[in-house]
């Protein structure tokens, strides 16, 4: 009898710590061994990754799996884009006010529907809105594993927290050796501007960019790292998109305190403030996207290591949805984009601007595996760690088009970009997910993952 359910041969496996030539073998939905030639005649069934790359499982640490989307859809098109671990975000709907359900309901529903429908493994964070009472939720919420909780400092009368309900939420995290995520952009001030600029007929794309400018993300990243110093909470800065932010996140760590970790989207390293004038509406997100000049620095920033991890911060939007209006500033926020997440920061980051294999498997395995509470058993290729792997083929040739795409979203901001990579196998917990590009497994065969760290506090 084999002793191996699979066994990965010939691949080159790559780590945080570079590239090396391996066969990773899997039985009981683990990894078991993982060593050079392994014997094939022990498993029973072999996959030749000879001139492919052996990833561990992938995550995309930072999506939104409703508007046009939901759970089921949305990893189906994160899992032909190679991804094996999602953690999404849960709350309240956008623009609700002191009336609605109770986070942990919210939230429980959420899990509830997931552990039914989702194609892949996944955690959640949980979003803290106006009204929603912290203390009130966190037990349940600690018991459910939610150790990842998102506030935001920008879309005052919608999602926005005061800086005095931001700390004292911090201030309980922090007792609880939870995390604190933020999305950084000055909320009051932005309003300010963009009314300004409305009132003076200014309502085009590149004044809804205006209205947001660099200033008022990097500023809000103070704050939120200086909230969090006071409160000793770990602090994760969400989707940062400028120079400005990530050098006040460089020099924040160079004092003691608690963690700043830091977190970009791929749309912030390819594209620019002149893709989004473009593209239009279909290309609105919050922060922007910023300059050239940007996008290069967000490179620097991650191949020294200051940011922690690349996600999509995705929605399954629609033409229908973002369709232009009189104006921009009334367009929804939100993007596509996470079946194309992986081979574009590969095609860009490694075949174009010299990026290293080991970063990848940095920010895309360990960091968020490690981060948000489950890396003693994802996010590497080592024995005893869930059989989670991408074989990804770094020749292969392809062309993005919306039409090829498997969510609900039928545009991309990359349409008929030519790609080199993409995965051709993954498997998560030992079952085959992506074989010959294609998804074979079904939907309920993700499970949740309940962060180790604050699970049954």
């Amino acid at each position: 009898m084999p002793e191996y359910d699979c066994l990965v041969t010939g691949g080159e496996l790559v780590s945080g710590t570079g590239v090396r030539r391996g066969d990773v073998a899997v039985a009981g939905g683990v990894v078991v061994e993982v060593g050079e030639e392994l014997d094939p005649a022990r498993a029973a069934e072999v996959v030749d990754a000879s001139g492919k790359l052996v990833f561990p499982g992938l995550f995309d640490a930072h999506n939104h799996p409703y508007y046009h989307d939901d759970i089921e859809t949305f990893s189906l098109s994160a899992a032909y884009g190679g991804i094996t671990t999602l953690v999404p975000f849960a709350g309240a709907p956008w623009g609700a006010h002191e009336e609605h359900q109770r986070l942990d309901e919210l939230v429980g529903s959420f899990v509830d529907d997931g552990e039914r429908r989702s194609y892949l493994d996944f955690g959640v964070h949980a979003i803290l809105s106006p009204g929603d009472e912290l203390e009130q939720v966190l037990p349940s919420l600690l018991e459910r594993g939610i150790g990842s909780y998102k506030v935001f400092m920008a879309f005052p009368g919608r999602r926005m927290l005061t800086d005095d309900q931001i700390l004292a939420a911090m201030q309980v995290l922090a007792g609880v050796g939870a995390l604190c995520m933020v999305h950084c952009e000055n909320g009051m001030a932005i309003e300010l501007l963009e009314g300004q600029l409305s009132g003076g007929g200014h309502t085009s794309a590149a004044d809804y960019v205006d209205s947001r400018p660099p200033q008022l993300e990097a500023e809000a990243v103070y704050r939120a790292l200086a909230m969090a110093e006071v409160a000793g909470c770990d602090c994760y800065i969400v989707h940062v998109s400028t120079k400005e932010s990530m050098d006040v996140i460089a020099e924040a760590r160079r004092r003691p305190g608690p963690r700043r970790l830091a977190e970009t989207a791929p749309h912030y390293l390819v594209l620019d403030r002149h893709d989004l004038e473009r593209i239009g509406g279909q290309a609105k997100i919050s922060p922007p996207m910023r300059t050239g000049q940007d996008c290069d620095a967000l490179w620097g920033y991650l191949r020294d290591g200051t940011i922690d991890v690349v996600a999509s911060d995705c929605s399954g939007q629609t033409c229908a949805a973002k369709a232009e209006r009189e104006s921009f500033f009334d367009v929804p926020f939100g993007i596509p984009g996470v079946e194309q997440l992986f081979p574009l920061v590969f095609d860009e980051g490694v075949s174009r601007r010299e990026l290293s294999l080991a970063t990848l498997a940095r920010v895309f395995c360990e960091n968020p595996a490690d981060i948000f509470g489950v890396g003693d058993r994802k996010g590497r290729l080592e024995p005893g760690h869930d059989g989670d792997l991408v074989v990804f083929d770094p020749a292969l040739r392809w062309t993005v088009h919306a039409a090829d795409q498997h969510g609900n979203s039928d545009y991309s901001l990359y349409e008929g970009r030519e790609m080199l990579g993409r995965a051709t196998f993954s498997m998560q917990r030992g079952r085959p997910l992506l074989r010959d590009g294609e998804v074979v497994a079904e939907p309920g065969a993700g499970i949740f993952l309940a962060d180790a760290g604050v699970a049954g506090r």
